[in-house]
């Protein structure tokens, strides 16, 4: 069963991505360089994170319009500071 949740979480991540790539483009919006989806490894710094605009913490929702994307260190970096 876990696998099976695993593969779905995977493919719906994937779905995510492309559906903010296709809407903001394959910048980060915090450093301004490429998002590379090909790193997997999510402790890598430069792995794709998704970034709450409005963070949850400050009354954000988890909703696409509230959702970017950003590299893993960019995004705590930022921390949970409002835009």
């Amino acid at each position: 069963m876990g696998k099976v949740n695993n593969d779905f979480n995977q493919r719906l991540r994937g779905r995510r991505i492309t559906q903010l790539l296709a809407r903001d483009g394959d910048k980060c919006p915090i450093c301004q360089t490429v998002l590379n989806r090909k790193i997997i490894d999510n402790k890598d710094p430069m792995y794709i994170t998704f970034d709450h605009i409005v963070p949850l913490s400050l009354g954000g929702l988890d909703l696409i319009q509230n959702i970017r994307l950003a590299h893993q260190k960019c995004n705590r970096q930022r921390g949970n500071n409002a835009l």
